[in-house]
Order: structure tokens, then sequence, then C-alpha cells
């Protein structure tokens, strides 16, 4: 169903960030204080004006026009977890070019829009007319579920079938297993040579100091000091070194990779 003149939700960057930290489980009182509201009514107001309206079932704000029509389901953009989805998904749409998608996220032009994309592992592909998720570094295997083909374990136990014929048969169902540690060396040598000499890396990480207050159990706490007047390590760097890994190990070592890069 066309979507009513006039009525078109508005994709800047506050309505992005305020659609991004809801679909996060962010609480909508807490999200109206980051951005300067006194409660979440001012919020409302200003995601009225652009063409959105608040949906208790979801959770989330949804397009206005699909609540008057009386189609509660959101739009595919509503609720993307990431301003990279979003992008994929207003290219898929066909009813924008690059410099107007870049306007309504918040770039500064195209050129940005498509650093941006680069940096989150996204590759422009002209048949498609969009940006398609890239497999990954070559020297480490594509994470299973994130914008891949199929998971590791379906691409090395095909990779098996066509190598089994020339390996004894016992042999052949180690291979997955083999392929696994082969592409993962350089990252299974730097894991074991930390554990080895016990030695914390440190990373020099470029910006700005900021000061960021979190909340934690008093036992977590205690045990952030103790370890840090055991090993003669900082807050900061611990706290560095313990985010960093975490990003590496669930999904982010490509940003981690980009923001390193920088320093």
């Amino acid at each position: 169903m066309a979507m009513p003149k006039g009525k078109e939700p508005i994709y800047d960057k506050k309505v992005q960030q305020v659609l991004d930290g809801l679909a996060d489980g962010k609480p909508r009182d807490e999200l109206a204080g980051e951005l300067g509201y006194t409660n979440p009514r001012s919020l409302d107001t200003y995601m009225r004006r652009k063409h959105f309206a608040w949906d208790a079932g979801m959770g989330n704000y949804v397009p206005e026009a699909g609540r008057d029509s009386g189609t509660h389901s959101p739009a595919p953009l509503t609720l993307a977890p990431s301003k990279a989805a979003t992008v994929v998904k207003m290219f898929d749409r066909g009813d924008a070019d690059a410099k107007s998608i870049a306007g309504q996220l918040g770039f500064a032009d195209h050129r940005e829009l498509a650093g941006y994309m680069k940096g989150k592992g996204y590759a422009w592909d002209a048949g498609r007319i969009n940006y398609v998720k890239q497999a990954g570094r070559a020297s480490g295997p594509p994470k299973a579920g994130v914008g891949n083909e199929c998971p590791v374990e379906e691409r090395f136990a095909s990779e098996t079938v066509q190598s089994a014929g020339v390996v004894p048969g016992d042999m052949a169902s180690y291979l997955p297993l083999l392929q696994l540690l082969e592409q993962n060396r350089d990252r299974l040598v730097e894991l074991l040579a930390t554990e080895r000499n016990g030695e914390i890396p440190r990373f020099a990480v470029p910006g700005i100091p900021v000061t960021k207050s979190v909340h934690m159990m008093n036992n977590l706490d205690q045990m952030v000091r103790d370890f840090s007047r055991e090993k003669n390590i900082s807050q900061r760097d611990l706290f560095e070194v313990a985010l960093i890994e975490f990003f590496r190990r669930y999904g982010y070592e490509r940003e981690v990779g980009n923001l390193l890069s920088q320093s």
C-alpha cells in the first residue's frame, strides 16, 4: 500500500538514534533524558513531528501511516538493528539515491556514507545497486549468521565432502576441525602466547578521554580493584582491554581493527 503524501516517516539522525536505542532495550525515559528531553512526552512530540507514533505492543515507534491504515506491522526500517542495516533497506526500496539517503540519515554526503558502510564491513555491489555484507578477512573464517550465505560448520562440511576422496576415510571427519584451526592460526598463536607469558595486552586507543559512569555489583567492583592492584594495571586500561576483547569476540572484530588502525 502506498504511503499517504506528507505522511512519510522522516529518518533523521535523532530518529534513528531513538529507534535503535529502543530496539536495543533502552527504556524510553532514559533515552529521552540522554537526548535532552525532560520526559518521554517531549520525545513523543518530536517523533510525531517526524510522522512516528508510539506502539506499546512493539515497544517502539512506528510510522503513523501504518497505524492510520490499520496495519500494525512496522515498516522494515523501524526496528533496524543498526544504521548500516537501515541503509541497505533504503536502497532496497529503490525510492532514493545515495545522496538523498545520506542526507536523511545525518551524513554530510554520499562519500561519508560510503566510508561508514565500508567500516561496517559492507561493499557496494553495482549489480544489486546496494551494499552487501562482505565475507570477512581472508585470514579468518566468516562468523556464522552475520551476513554470510551459510554457517561456518556447513561450509566446512561441504569442503570435507569435496576433499574426502584424497584422504584416508578415517581422517576425513577431522578435516573441518583442521581447516578451522588453520584459518584461525594467527589468533590461536596470539592467545596461546598471551596465556603462556601471562602478559596483559595493551592497546593505544585513539580519541578524547571521557568519563562514563556504570553500575555494577559491589563484589564485581571489588574484583576489579583487586585485579588492578595485583597486576599493576590501571582500571582504565583494564576496562579498555576487556571491552576490546569483548567486541572482538562478539562480532565487532572489524570495527575494533578500524579503530586501532587510527592510532
